[in-house]
């Protein structure tokens, strides 16, 4: 660590940020620097009208500075205080709205960031990016220009009075001074180390906690909370040893440099004493110079704690850094055609993908094409590709060779929002935000949607009875994720919303495999009426979702190896045949469901 922080190789990576974050707040600051010049001043006084009250009044007797000085003392204090209030209180406000800033920015950036980026960081991790590194820049930009700038016109002003009283007393505290900014240097190093592994460490603590509490009906189903308390107190015992180290470094300071000061200001008095008793210095000029070698511990003390405060923003700023600095996803630049329905076919041409990271592709060499308005259903095992497919089509990944036409138009030429506004999802795993079930079925829609559509969307999904058998009726919260509602319920309020999105290509990833049979009975009539007419891309192992389909898709080790319908591939020794035969032995198909 460098002493002048402007130096510090991690203020030179977040200068380009910072200096964007605070540029809208700069009449605050400069504001703000002015008045802790004013209250410097007014501090840096205090000394001199110190010396002329003890010489002029006490030791001449001189009345006519008895009514001058005293009003002195109380205007230094009284402009010094004005001073601090307004310099604090706009400092507060920049630092206030600058983070406030500064953690929209971060929310914007991340809500924009691929879909694979959230598959290698923790949900946790990332709100402590959002909330606790933003608080500690909050503390560190508010504390810098107060107290680091405030204090060191403070020390320059208190030793330019010193100088004027007494030369080669100020020359001797200027060779001891050194002493003192030696731990600030040592410690500010210690200090930036711990901050970056205590704002970790603080991430570890909210990943535990989001997983937890989203997880809290497994966890409960498996008799899982003794564990994850254990894995808890941990996470938190890790935290708080760090903040206690960080607590013992920022506390060290004080006791340091008092000692060295009263050492100081001891050996200050021993030598202004001996000019005393000689003539060479007179009393006041003593005690003044005293008083001002004493003002001094507070400023240099305020100094030494801003300079912990940048370390340790300048730790949590390099994280928020990192996350800026990702690429965002490009949804409106990388494509400038537009697409609001499939009239032709959609086909998929030579296509290869891997995850970042690994070494192995996931789909490899694909090739084939699907007719506007057919049912097409992947089957395959478990890491097949088939859900690999399914997130090539909205863009959200981008494959590594090869293209995928949407009527002849590739889609890297097509704007992904446009896309992604024509293409529905059901998933196995519902998504439902915590909020009405009115607000979950609108969610996402950029028109005003009639309560009568909303009320027809819900009965084609066959959602409607439920939903008005709720204690609030369509006003009902459904909790976090829809805790309060069966899978079959989440289920089918997806597909309502589905249906008020009237997306041209439908995807169903698994959307019945983990229902029981009522429900799947259920959701399965909704979806053959949603599917009416309408292009659809069914990944499931239930027979009942996929005997429908015009053609099946099979795929193994992210290849494909043979298509036809269900009937064609049974009437032959296909690995679809065999496929099928291991899922009635396993339970998964019943014996008359293929017939």
């Amino acid at each position: 660590m460098t002493f002048f922080f402007w130096k510090d190789p991690a203020y030179q990576r977040i200068k380009p940020y910072f200096h964007g974050w605070i540029r809208p707040y700069r009449s605050h600051i400069i504001g703000g620097i002015l008045l802790g010049f004013v209250a410097s001043a007014m501090t840096s006084g205090v000394p001199l009208v110190l010396r002329e009250l003890i010489d002029k009044i006490f030791t001449q007797k001189n009345t006519h500075f008895l009514f001058i000085l005293p009003f002195a003392f109380f205007l230094l204090f009284a402009l010094k205080g004005l001073a601090v209030f307004f310099q604090n209180y706009l400092l507060r406000i920049a630092a206030l709205r600058m983070v406030n800033d500064v953690r929209k920015s971060l929310f914007g950036h991340l809500v924009n960031l691929p879909l694979g980026f959230f598959g290698k960081e923790g949900t946790g991790a990332l709100m402590g990016r959002v909330t606790y590194d933003a608080d500690r820049l909050q503390g560190g930009v508010a504390n810098t220009f107060r107290d680091l700038i405030q204090q060191g016109f403070t020390i320059v002003g208190v030793l330019a009075s010193m100088f004027v009283m007494s030369p080669k007393l100020t020359f001797f505290l200027l060779v001891t001074l050194p002493t003192v900014l030696i731990p600030i240097r040592k410690t500010g190093k210690k200090l930036k180390t711990l901050s970056r592994k205590t704002q970790e460490s603080f991430g570890d603590v909210n990943q535990h906690l989001s997983e937890t509490l989203s997880s809290i009906r497994l966890i409960k189903g498996v008799v899982s909370e003794e564990r994850e308390k254990e894995n808890f107190k941990r996470y938190s015992d890790e935290f708080v040893g760090l903040q206690i180290k960080t607590a013992k470094y920022n506390n060290l300071l004080s006791p340091i440099m008092e000692t060295l000061g009263a050492l100081a200001a001891g050996l200050a008095v021993w030598i202004g004493g001996y000019a005393v008793i000689h003539g060479t210095l007179s009393f006041g000029t003593l005690v003044g110079f005293i008083a001002a070698a004493q003002m001094l511990y507070q400023p240099i003390k305020g100094f030494a704690n801003a300079q912990t405060d940048i370390q340790q923003s300048l730790a949590a700023a390099e994280r928020m850094v990192d996350l800026l600095s990702i690429p965002e996803e490009r949804a409106h630049e990388e494509g400038k055609k537009t697409v609001t329905s499939l009239s032709r076919e959609i086909e998929f041409k030579d296509v290869s993908f891997s995850y970042p990271g690994t070494s192995s592709p996931a789909v490899s060499g694909i090739s084939f094409s699907i007719r506007a308005g057919s049912f097409v259903a992947l089957v395959g095992a478990s890491g097949s590709g088939k859900s690999t497919i399914a997130n090539l089509l909205p863009k959200f990944y981008r494959p590594t060779a090869g293209e995928i036409f949407w009527d002849g138009t590739p889609l890297s030429d097509i704007d992904a929002a446009s896309l992604r506004k024509v293409i529905g999802f059901v998933t196995q795993d519902v998504i439902l935000m915590n909020q009405t079930v009115r607000e979950n079925l609108v969610y996402g829609l950029e028109r005003e949607v009639a309560e009568e559509e909303i009320v027809v969307a819900a009965k084609a999904a066959y959602a409607h009875d439920f939903i008005s058998a709720l204690p609030n009726g369509y006003d009902t919260r459904v909790g976090e994720r829809g805790i309060f509602l069966s899978g079959g319920e989440k289920q089918r309020l997806a597909l309502a919303r589905v249906v008020l999105r009237n997306p041209t290509l439908l995807i169903l990833d698994e959307a019945t495999s983990a229902l029981d049979s009522e429900s799947e009975w259920m959701v399965q009539k909704a979806l053959d009426a949603i599917m009416r007419g309408r292009t659809t891309i069914a990944i499931a192992h239930r027979l009942t979702t996929i005997r429908q389909a015009s053609v099946v898709h099979v795929l193994e080790g992210g290849r494909l190896i043979e298509n036809g319908t269900h009937d064609e591939l049974m009437a032959v020794d296909s690995r679809y045949k065999s496929f099928i035969l291991h899922l009635m032995r396993t339970g998964d198909v019943l014996p008359e469901e293929v017939v």
